[in-house]
């Protein structure tokens, strides 16, 4: 089992609710999926001031509600499910989608499954519209990882297929990158694995409008359109990665994030060279700028 993350991360990551102690422990219980302890102390906190900690707040309701009602079933040695089957019955079929989902990727990817992994069915009572993650979205916790699935994602097996594939991608880019993957590109393996169709894009964004993009207010149609449109142009540039390579140029690629020698690692830390130029260059022989404009 690792040991606890650093706290600083989260709170660059989450904002300014991080610097509350309170909150700190209720976060930390989190990302260590014990539910009841930290959504007893959200619920002593409540929103916080200005409703600022009512996503974290919401998140951990949603997750720990689920768990008060759920079952939980080993599907192998590294992947479990969590539902309540009086909500939602998972029959053979969605949970043959599942773990195909799981080969499939991690095959393309070259994956050797060294992180367990929880995938969890959230009540359909839990679903909103403000969610900002409410099509489903990955944790990285202890001692494993956690895909967590909107109810109203999973009741076609088909659909579940492409909402677990899409999220497993997100749990293998987070372990092989350590973190380090642009939101362009993390998204855009997601959306490739998840075998997504082309859609129309719209204004071609630069890289660093395009990971902007993503964290769009989802609350409203202006939001949520400048999303979708930066989740369909990091497809179609994954896409012409996947064009001139293929999955094992693309399994180099979020190896390479990491690979780095000393010279390397002094310029992405000290210098401020981003991660992905340095791997775009190793794998590809061209950075982010010349990779838009080919793409486009």
């Amino acid at each position: 089992m690792r040991e606890p993350r650093p706290y600083a991360p989260l709170t660059s990551r989450y904002g300014s609710i991080g610097q509350s102690g309170e909150w700190h422990e209720a976060i930390e219980a989190y990302y260590w999926d014990k539910l009841p302890e930290s959504f007893a102390i959200a619920e002593a906190l409540g929103a916080g001031f200005g409703g600022g900690a009512l996503r974290w707040y919401r998140m951990i309701e949603g997750e720990a509600l689920t768990r008060q009602r759920a079952e939980i079933k080993e599907l192998d040695d590294t992947l479990s499910i969590e539902h309540d089957p009086r909500d939602i019955e998972l029959g053979d079929e969605h949970l043959h989608a599942i773990q195909t989902a799981v080969r499939t990727v991690a095959g393309r990817l070259g994956w050797d499954f060294s992180m367990a992994v929880r995938t969890t069915i959230l009540l359909a009572e839990v679903d909103a519209p403000w969610h900002g993650a409410r099509f489903g979205y990955c944790v990285d916790k202890y001692p494993y990882d956690k895909i967590c699935i909107p109810a109203r994602a999973a009741y076609d097996p088909a659909h579940l297929y492409e909402v677990m594939a899409h999220e497993f991608t997100h749990v293998i880019t987070l372990n092989l990158t350590q973190g380090r993957i642009p939101h362009w590109l993390d998204e855009g393996l997601a959306m490739l694995m998840e075998n997504a169709p082309a859609r129309p894009i719209g204004q071609w964004q630069d890289p660093i409008a395009l990971n902007a993009a993503f964290e769009a207010d989802r609350r409203d149609d202006e939001g949520l359109a400048r999303s979708s449109a930066a989740y369909s142009q990091s497809a179609q540039i994954v896409r012409y990665l996947h064009s001139i390579g293929g999955d094992a140029k693309l399994a180099e690629l979020v190896r390479a994030f990491t690979n780095n020698n000393l010279w390397d690692e002094i310029k992405i830390n000290l210098l401020g060279e981003p991660s992905v130029e340095e791997a775009l260059h190793e794998v590809y022989g061209l950075g982010q700028k010349s990779l838009f404009e080919a793409a486009q």
